[in-house]
């Protein structure tokens, strides 16, 4: 299920987080006049009944066909938030022709750098015998500095979401190589960020622009929607003029 708001300037394509779906950019596109496209991932929101297979390799391929099918020959700007950075990402690696910009939302690094045992036993969390007792807990540590609203969209989106797209998502970013794309994609790159510990992209890459978000969680187009609106259209600007 996709959603399009808007008309006219370069394209923007959304891709949504591990856990969510399109709503979490409903508020985002509304404030935007440029046409814009979001959409649910397989396993997720509306496309809860597609039977996987899960992960970045899938989703990209789910990219590819809304992008096949609500942006034909347009080069677009892609937006990609958490697990949909990497996604975002290996689409960019994939098809860097295909891209007029390349925006990460709350990136995270390379995950295989981290600690096998300790990526193991964080899986394992998410396995049927462990997830009903530990799903409401474990968005928490990126929920902090929510806001009320972003909250209750969050616990949500997760409640309403597959344990199996939530896993094989997962899993697949633990192996996952983030930085391909800064080899095949020279064109406009940016990152939006709540934080900038050890573990994220832009701290693995000094050389990407990137802008903090004031004070939010995980979610700063939810927190701080105007700030992220105005840092939104910046960045249009910038792949307008490269364009």
């Amino acid at each position: 299920m996709a959603t399009t708001e808007g008309a006219g300037g370069i394209p923007l394509l959304f891709v949504h987080d591990v856990s969510a779906d399109r709503t979490h950019w409903a508020e985002t596109q509304h404030g935007l006049t440029t046409h814009s496209v979001a959409f649910d991932l397989r396993g997720l929101g509306e496309s809860g009944g597609y039977p996987g297979p899960f992960g970045v390799e899938a989703a990209v391929e789910d990219v590819a066909a809304v992008a096949d099918a609500q942006l034909p020959q347009q080069k677009f700007v892609l937006v990609g938030h958490g697990f949909g950075a990497a996604v975002a990402g290996a689409f960019a690696s994939y098809y860097p022709e295909r891209l007029a910009g390349l925006l990460y939302v709350e990136a995270a690094g390379d995950m295989r750098l981290r600690d096998k045992a300790e990526r193991e036993a964080w899986l394992e969390n998410f396995s049927p015998a462990k997830y009903g007792a530990f799903h409401e807990h474990w968005p928490e540590p990126l929920l902090i500095n929510a806001k009320e609203k972003t909250r209750a969209l969050v616990m949500k989106t997760l409640r309403t979401s597959r344990r199996e797209a939530i896993a094989g998502n997962l899993e697949s970013l633990l192996g996952h190589d983030p930085n391909e794309a800064f080899a095949r994609f020279t064109g406009p790159t940016h990152a939006v960020v709540a934080a900038t510990g050890p573990d994220t992209l832009v701290a693995q890459h000094p050389e990407l622009s990137h802008a903090l978000a004031p004070h939010t969680s995980h979610w700063p187009m939810l927190d701080a929607p105007q700030w992220f609106h105005t840092e939104l259209v910046r960045f249009l600007g910038r792949c307008k003029h490269e364009h």
